[in-house]
């Protein structure tokens, strides 16, 4: 199972994306959801949704703590903070 860790660069790199504006978590889904299978049954597709949406909760919570971004979890919208812009620049420079 892949941690929160994993997606931190592409959540940040689509909220610097959008910034000054903010991302509803349905926005960032796609970005660890992979394309719906039409093998497994609507349940389990949606299971799997399910699963995926809290695993992106958990890296914006994650993101939240270090400061690197603002969670409105009445909103469900992020946004990314002057420290995450750095963060993601920083990444992006290097490589």
């Amino acid at each position: 199972m892949e941690t929160p860790y994993v997606y931190f660069e592409r959540i940040l790199s689509k909220l610097a994306e959008s910034y000054p504006g903010s991302c509803k978590l349905e926005a960032l889904a796609p970005l660890v959801i992979p394309p719906y299978n039409v093998l497994k049954t609507f349940s389990e597709n949606i299971s799997v949704q399910r699963e995926n949406q809290a695993k992106i909760l958990d890296a914006l919570i994650l993101l939240e703590d270090l400061g690197y971004i603002v969670l409105d979890q009445a909103s469900d919208e992020s946004c990314i903070t002057a420290k995450g812009l750095i963060q993601i620049n920083h990444r992006i420079l290097s490589n």
